[in-house]
């Protein structure tokens, strides 16, 4: 590795930082904000790039040959590890090679490296796949370790090793753990107890929250900024004294029943998008898969947000002691740099 590449590595430390501290900064901001849920950020290596002797062009191909593999299957993640050669995963970046994978099975069964949301659940969304000698993505079945034994690519002897070009942010996904609710007393303040989401009318699209603070604007019941907030029969009219919400969603307004509020539980809760004011909306052509809501509703309360202050100050400490030791390592090659430039040319 030569000393410009050392400096580019850096680089992309204090830039991959440098974001995860804007994430963790609007979360602070927000750390008081109703039905406010957390950002995480997500990152990733480059891909390994082969490393060869002088004046030797990398095959990019695998090479038949005996390799034998450590394997594990706990629980659908397959584990392979191998000692001489490499497995091949194919990314937005071009091909990588490692030494060991953790690969499940997608929904379309390919086999592809994966992350676990806070809920325990392997995903897969924006991660890479494992592909065969051919470069076709490999589909999970059969004697697993086997399969993989054979998907090792053998090196030929000029290559020596691999090597990263740094690390990249890859996404932010958001945390959907709920907060803690508080008692206001509000007749208009409702707390979804559980999975769920209100629903809101949007300009032509469905919008979802979890902040119950809600008012009554000409008539309707509406957010803050005076969109309707939907029930199962559409915008909810409220024309009388006495409002009581039931725990089921039932609304009641002076004894009589008005309607019901429309909430959902959402399982692919990975396609929802952050539009401001707390309001979440589906990615273009996703299907949002809405189901019964099985919780409660309270009213007289608001859920709080589930940024902890405490564990976002810990956090931002950390990145700041990163982001310095990323600044001294560029400054190290640097230094390098003028000494090569200076005294090593003087001789």
């Amino acid at each position: 590795m030569n000393m410009n590449r050392g400096l580019y590595i850096g680089a992309t430390s204090l830039v991959t930082n440098q974001k995860k501290l804007d994430v963790l900064s609007n979360n602070l901001a927000n750390v008081n904000t109703v039905g406010y849920k957390k950002d995480i950020s997500l990152s990733e290596s480059f891909p390994e790039k082969l490393l060869v002797k002088m004046s030797k062009t990398p095959e990019l191909r695998n090479i038949p040959g005996e390799n034998n593999i450590t394997y594990e299957n706990n629980n659908g993640v397959h584990t392979a590890r191998t000692e001489e050669g490499y497995f091949v995963l194919e990314t937005s970046r071009g091909k990588s090679y490692v030494k060991e994978i953790k690969v499940v099975a997608d929904e379309e069964g390919n086999l592809k490296t994966h992350y676990k949301d806070l809920m325990g659940e392997n995903k897969t969304d924006y991660e890479n796949y494992l592909i065969d000698q051919s470069g076709n993505r490999v589909q999970q079945g059969g004697d697993m370790e086997n399969l993989l034994q054979g998907l090792v690519f053998t090196p030929p002897p000029y290559v020596v090793g691999t090597m990263s070009g740094g690390v990249r942010f890859q996404k932010i996904f958001t945390d959907f753990t709920h907060g803690g609710m508080m008692d206001t007393g509000g007749k208009l303040d409702l707390a979804i107890k559980g999975d769920g989401f209100f629903k809101i009318q949007g300009e032509g699209q469905t919008l979802y929250t979890r902040n119950g603070s809600f008012s009554i604007t000409d008539g309707y019941l509406t957010d803050l900024d005076g969109r309707r907030v939907l029930g199962r029969n559409g915008a909810i009219p409220l024309n009388g004294g006495n409002v009581d919400i039931l725990a089921n969603g039932l609304i009641q307004v002076d004894g009589n029943t008005i309607d019901t509020l429309d909430i959902v539980n959402i399982n692919n809760k990975e396609f929802l998008r952050k539009m401001g004011d707390n309001l979440f909306y589906g990615v273009e052509n996703a299907n949002i898969e809405e189901n019964p809501f099985n919780g409660e509703v309270l009213q007289g309360y608001l859920e709080g947000s589930n940024m902890n202050s405490i564990s976002g100050m810990v956090e931002m400490i950390n990145l700041l002691r990163e982001f310095e030791a990323g600044q001294k390592a560029i400054k190290m090659q640097d230094e390098m740099l003028e000494k090569a430039a200076t005294e090593i040319g003087r001789v």
